[in-house]
């Protein structure tokens, strides 16, 4: 009699249909040329760094128009000036330069175009303003068509502004407003926007966030004002306490 052959273990025709199977995806991933490209080629493939950039100091008079008025005082001057080198000695090239059309933000934007060699585009979509918030109180002082105005137009420059890059990193400059860069920031990272109001934020101060090429957004710095020396730094709030507010 001749001795039958033993049958193959289950677990091993389990390995061999698992490798053939993964055989036949690798080779539908292929391309042409033998390479694993093509699905992805049509998804973002860079990083989008944001960098924000509040306004330098100037003095407020709540009589004058705020985008045609308001401009920088002496040390806001002296502000632009600091953050200005900082963001030219940089080793990136910049593909976005953009500035809110308030004067305070124009004349700061203006500074660091000299260094960089640009002109800033304007966008009154990075305007001031003062959206919903959860500091009790605070938006029982405003208007609430104006809350919801301010709230639609934050959603509206997140989703002009915060989006992959197509195909390599980019790095984009927008030179805006305090209030304004601390909701980016809050939804950058999740939380409830409402809690802009948490954060204090100096002025011609650098904030980075990235945005990978999955849509998901880190944030680099917040409120980094080491180029300015103590004595020449303001905040909205007090900072870290070493300056009183301005």
């Amino acid at each position: 009699m001749t001795p039958r052959k033993p049958a193959p273990r289950r677990g091993a025709r389990s390995l061999r249909a698992t490798a053939a199977a993964l055989s036949g995806i690798a080779a539908a991933g292929l391309s042409a040329s033998g390479s694993a490209e093509g699905a992805s080629a049509e998804t973002p493939q860079g990083i989008r760094y944001v960098y924000l950039i509040r306004h330098a100091m100037y003095d407020s008079v709540d009589s004058l128009n705020e985008r045609t008025a308001n401009g920088l005082n002496a040390l806001g001057r002296e502000q632009a000036a600091l953050i200005a080198a900082r963001l030219a000695a940089l080793p990136v090239s910049v593909s976005r330069f953009v500035s809110s059309d308030y004067l305070r933000a124009v004349e700061t934007a203006a500074v660091i175009g000299t260094a960089i060699g640009r002109v800033a585009e304007q966008d009154s979509l990075l305007a001031e303003c003062t959206a919903p918030s959860s500091r009790p109180g605070l938006d029982q002082t405003h208007d609430p068509a104006e809350l919801a105005s301010c709230q639609a137009k934050m959603e509206a420059a997140w989703a002009k502004y915060f989006i992959g890059s197509p195909t390599a990193d980019t790095h984009d400059l927008l030179v805006c407003h305090g209030n304004v860069i601390r909701w980016f920031v809050n939804r950058a990272l999740g939380n409830d926007v409402r809690h802009w109001t948490s954060l204090d934020i100096g002025n011609a101060s650098l904030t980075i966030v990235s945005v990978r090429p999955d849509g998901s957004t880190r944030l680099i710095l917040f409120s980094d004002v080491g180029h300015i020396p103590v004595a020449k730094q303001t905040w909205a709030g007090r900072g870290a306490g070493w300056s009183a507010a301005r």
